[in-house]
This record gives structure tokens, C-alpha cells and sequence, in this order.
């Protein structure tokens, strides 16, 4: 199954077209948002800061979205996600692995879930693309969508199979990881 990644959109319309935009082209099966989804933005025109517009397409495809909840997403309830969202944490099995999705405020590589817990992690709240181990869990971070810091690009992870790239907005690979057997 081919899965997009993408943490931090702070409600810009703009770059939530663009994620979309990649989301259709790559045939993109499931939509992985790991919080901070429309709050907490810029208000610098080009970002085009619009929570109602972000989640109204958002719900145009939420029969294939799957969120947590991000430090940033208080009250995002009030703008009716058609979407599942999961606080704290979910963990779910792709292709035999136990994956951790979470923002990354609670869990994150220096405060890890519990052992055994999951193998892969999943999380944003940086605004830092990563992809690096702790002890046995290995964590990942799609980067910001809409406000990348440490001179990355705004990015986006694309899961399929074992492959993981990192995209920009226009969907050009940045980098590319083998996921380890």
C-alpha cells in the first residue's frame, strides 16, 4: 500500500492544496496527518491561512485520512473532521511492522513509547525531516508541510513497501530511505 505522511499543515490552504496535489498524482492509497492540522499558522498571505478551507478539503477525503491529535489542534473538533482522529497516539501494522503514529509533543525520539511497543515511529512537531534509531525503534519525521525550520524544505514523507522519499511540495524526491528487514 502506498501511504503520504505529512505533519504540521497550521492551516494553510496553500500548502494543503499542494499536499493534495501529491496525494493524487503518487495514487496515494491512506493520508497519514500527524496533528497540528489548522491552528497556529501564518498569517503571511502566501500561506493563505484558512482552517475552515483546510479541513473542507481535508473531508473531501476522509474515507482515506487517518490523523492524531497535535499540540496545536485544540478546538479543531469544533470545524467537524469527517475524518478518524486519534489523541495522544494509534498504532496500527503495515506490512508486519507496528507502526506508532503521533505528533510528537508527547512521544518523540527522546521520549519514545514503551518498548516493544511499536517498531517504527512516526511523528512531526519538529518541522525537521528525520529518519534515525532509538535503541531498536526506528523514527521518522515527515518535516513541516507549511513551516519547515533547520533549512529544510516543506516536505512530505511517501511510504510504500519498504521504500521511504521524502518530497517537496512539488513532489520532487529530496531524499530516500530502504526501510531495514
Amino acid at each position: 500500500m502506498k501511504r503520504l505522511i505529512a505533519s504540521d499543515l497550521h492551516g494553510s490552504l496553500a500548502c494543503c492544496r499542494k499536499l493534495l496535489d501529491i496525494y493524487r498524482k503518487e495514487g496515494v492509497q491512506e493520508l497519514i496527518l500527524l496533528g497540528d492540522l489548522v491552528f497556529s499558522g501564518s498569517y503571511d498571505p502566501r500561506f493563505e491561512f484558512d482552517p475552515q478551507g483546510v479541513m473542507a478539503l481535508l473531508n473531501e477525503e476522509a474515507d482515506h485520512i487517518l490523523c492524531v491529535e497535535g499540540n496545536c489542534d485544540y478546538g479543531i473538533r469544533d470545524l467537524e473532521p469527517r475524518f478518524p482522529f486519534f489523541r495522544k497516539y494509534k498504532t496500527v501494522v503495515w506490512a508486519g511492522r507496528e507502526v506508532f503514529l503521533t505528533h510528537g509533543h508527547r512521544y518523540s525520539p527522546r521520549n519514545p513509547p514503551p518498548m516493544g511497543m511499536a517498531q517504527v515511529m512516526l511523528s512531526g512537531h519538529t518541522h525537521i525531516p528525520a529518519f534515525h534509531r532509538v535503541n531498536d525503534l526506528l523514527c521518522l519525521n515527515p518535516g513541516s508541510i507549511s513551516l519547515p525550520r533547520g533549512g529544510s524544505p516543506n516536505s512530505c514523507l511517501l511510504w510504500e513497501d519498504d521504500r521511504l522519499c521524502w518530497l517537496d511540495l512539488e513532489g520532487r524526491v529530496f531524499h530516500r530511505e530502504t526501510l531495514p528487514e
